[in-house]
């Protein structure tokens, strides 16, 4: 709904009606400007995303957003000529976990397509796909991909409130391992 406007193949401005937009300033950029982003009343941050949301209620709102369009142009640029290559939706490359059995991260953070950008939140959720994958392949034969996936999912949002994320992935797949084995099928 609304209207786009992409910057070398990525749409990096969403425009939904006369007074809002989404920006994608890349999640490094938005770290680094956050102190005066959190300052500003127009703007909303999104946890652990390169994306904001611009409240447009006047003129000053209008400036900002054209103000930083120009360096999200910049910064979307700067990242598609690092040194990581994009490589179409899935820039981590998984093919054999279907998307159906992808676990579904907690509110508030992410749920982002994966990028290069060094996100914590995306590389937890690179990792939980290893996980499923992990146990998908160890557990062939005897549970289906379906349980799997909402075994892992069960114990991952167990995890939702913890702030330190480090040994989230570690624990969600100890715990799920055992769960899977523990428990009679079905």
């Amino acid at each position: 709904m609304g209207q786009a406007f992409a910057c070398g193949g990525d749409q990096i401005v969403h425009l939904h009606g006369p007074d809002q937009a989404e920006l994608h300033l890349t999640w490094p950029l938005v770290q680094r400007m956050r102190a005066p982003l959190d300052d500003c009343a127009a703007v909303r941050l999104r946890p652990g995303s390169g994306w904001i949301e611009l409240w447009l209620g006047g003129n000053d709102d209008v400036g900002l957003l054209i103000s930083l369009v120009s360096v999200a142009i910049k910064a979307n640029l700067a990242a598609r000529d690092s040194a990581q290559p994009r490589l179409g939706p899935c820039s981590l490359g998984y093919s054999y976990v279907p998307a159906a059995f992808m676990p579904h991260p907690p509110p508030g953070r992410g749920g982002l397509a994966m990028t290069p950008s060094g996100n914590p939140v995306e590389r937890e959720e690179h990792i939980m796909r290893e996980v499923i994958d992990r146990l998908i392949r160890s557990l062939a034969g005897r549970r289906p991909p379906e349980q799997v996936s909402q075994a892992v999912n069960a114990v991952y949002h167990r995890f939702d409130e913890t702030p330190l994320r480090d040994y989230v992935p570690v624990l969600v797949e100890r715990f799920a391992r055992e769960k899977l084995i523990t428990e009679p099928p079905g």
